[in-house]
């Protein structure tokens, strides 16, 4: 009895710690970091740099992704949606793929992705990790506000509902009383 005790005792701690890793990584248990976005430079599919300093000024949605992904697939078309919706609020998403040329620009055509992707997966896997996701989960996203600062981080695939939750900061800082 007193083995069957220890044992349920240790299994319920080993449960609660397992937990609070799994809150540290997941949606919804990601801390906002309120930090400076380090230097990052992205080369878009079509050749253009977008360095995320000269994007200060605007909120920026870094929505980390790739072809072979099933729920980076799923949340796409809400992606877009956000780009056309927000666009107003002074949101630029940008797409860093982590996935050859080839297939991304397959699914830039077949979504008809309305804002910069790219093609680079050592570049896009170095600022995942410089953005605080070492273990390189997708879909990863970061929302960044004017001043550069790392807002909110969502590790996983969104909803519309959780889309909107993320980008309510975007449109509360343009939203006027009435």
């Amino acid at each position: 009895m007193r083995n069957t005790v220890l044992v349920i005792a240790l299994a319920l701690l080993a449960g609660l710690g397992g937990f609070v890793a799994y809150r540290a990584v997941v949606p919804g248990g990601a801390a906002v970091t309120d930090r400076t976005v380090p230097p990052i430079r992205f080369i878009d599919v079509d050749g253009q740099a977008h360095l995320l300093s000269d994007l200060r000024g605007k909120w920026v949605l870094l929505n980390f992704w790739a072809s072979w992904c099933a729920p980076c697939m799923d949340e796409l078309p809400l992606i877009i949606e956000a780009q056309k919706r927000y666009a107003e609020h002074g949101l630029q998403i940008l797409g860093p793929a982590l996935d050859d040329r080839d297939a991304v620009l397959g699914i830039v055509r077949r979504f008809g992705i309305n804002y910069p992707v790219t093609a680079d997966f050592a570049g896009a896997d170095a600022a995942m990790q410089a953005l605080g996701n070492e273990k390189g989960a997708l879909p990863y996203t970061v929302l960044i506000d004017p001043d550069g600062i790392v807002r909110d981080i969502h590790l996983g695939g969104m909803t519309r509902e959780v889309l909107d939750a993320l980008l309510r900061p975007v449109r509360d800082a343009t939203d006027t009383p009435s």
